[in-house]
């Protein structure tokens, strides 16, 4: 595979400094937040993506009958950015498997959502009406280096998180391989696509950002991830893993890496945003503790730092909920946050088995420079 562990050159010049010299960058501090329901129908709606394209925010979501139900819609509303309060549906896609954790993104003024039903597919509008039909996208295999010893009996790809670099092209760290029955993708892979189609793997495992969440007490190779870069151009990552999730910091594609921890058990759904004043806020699903009992889980914005994270904001959730995106607000001190919650409604044990809504969370932003 001729792609596998070259170095991107013109991406990798802007990386100037090593893992342990990452230039400082404002602090995003949330000042304060104020959220409206902006879909809700009953049904169990979820794992949110949300992305401006042209004068339309776009949120695209999971409805089902329960957050462990085997079948699901994708649904995409759309609403003016002058008028948030309009929210209308534009789209909705099914396959014969569950869908699940659909993104939303501005692919060169298309707009294109991927989700998840046995491998990625996409579909794309260039006017948020019609769309294209489901085609899955080009995601490269990273096959393991030859003395490893793992033996994949899938090649299945799941790209969580799709971010555009500053190099402007488009970055995930994905899972890909499955090691045995039963057992979840093994490894995460950064992956760099030019169209947001075709995407091709930068290492293979046991390399990139998950090397190091051992430095910041995780466990395993991680599953769900996001990507950002910080104003110098060092990548960072958010990864869920079988400890409290964990922030990785340094130059793409291979290191040095700096990791930090944070206080949150389950992290799910990890989100990083940049913001319009150069600072790096962090969102997540958390609980308190590994397995508490219920599901007492929030939706948690965090200010990153260059040496971790800290300033922890709860927005209103309960419950099953979080798997939260951001975008930018209308003004330099909006940042939005699209999430889900079930804390309006009465609260079984465990998790999935009551409705829960889409909700938009309006935050304002204080930038204080370091």
């Amino acid at each position: 595979m001729k792609h596998l562990l070259l170095p991107v050159l013109a991406f990798a010049s802007s990386f100037l400094l090593n893992a342990q010299e990452i230039a400082p960058f404002p602090k995003a501090l949330v000042q304060s937040v104020w959220v409206q329901s902006i879909w809700a129908d009953g049904k169990h709606n979820g794992f949110p993506g949300i992305a401006r394209v042209g004068d339309y925010y776009y949120v695209t979501f999971r409805s089902s009958e329960g957050h462990q139900a085997t079948t699901a819609q994708i649904v995409v509303i759309r609403s003016p950015v002058k008028d948030l309060k309009q929210w209308q549906k534009v789209a909705e896609f099914t396959r014969e498997h569950d869908c699940r954790d659909p993104l939303v993104f501005d692919n060169h003024g298309k707009v294109q959502v991927v989700f998840h039903s046995q491998e990625d597919f996409y579909s794309q509008s260039a006017d948020g009406l019609t769309w294209s039909p489901p085609q899955e996208l080009d995601t490269e295999f990273a096959p393991p280096a030859a003395d490893s010893l793992l033996n994949f009996t899938s090649q299945r790809r799941w790209l969580f998180r799709i971010r555009q670099g500053p190099d402007g092209a488009f970055y995930s760290l994905g899972r890909c391989g499955i090691i045995g029955k039963g057992r979840s993708s093994f490894g995460l892979i950064t992956y760099r696509s030019i169209d947001g189609i075709t995407f091709k793997a930068l290492h293979t495992y046991g390399q990139g950002p998950t090397s190091a969440i051992g430095q910041a007490g995780g466990s395993g190779w991680g599953h769900e991830a996001d990507v950002a870069w910080t104003p110098d151009g060092t990548m960072v990552s958010a990864i869920r893993n079988s400890n409290p999730g964990v922030v990785v910091m340094g130059k793409a594609p291979l290191g040095p890496w700096k990791a930090f921890a944070t206080d949150a058990w389950n992290f799910g759904g990890p989100a990083l945003h940049m913001t319009k004043g150069g600072g790096l806020l962090l969102a997540a699903r958390a609980l308190p503790e590994k397995k508490p009992p219920g599901f007492p889980s929030v939706c948690k914005v965090w200010t990153v730092t260059s040496t971790g994270v800290e300033h922890p904001w709860i927005i209103p959730s309960s419950g099953d909920g979080a798997y939260q995106s951001f975008a930018d607000g209308t003004g330099n001190s909006e940042v939005l946050l699209a999430y889900y919650s079930s804390h309006e409604y009465p609260q079984p044990g465990g998790v999935g088995h009551n409705p829960a809504n889409i909700y938009l969370a309006h935050l304002r932003i204080n930038h204080v420079q370091p």
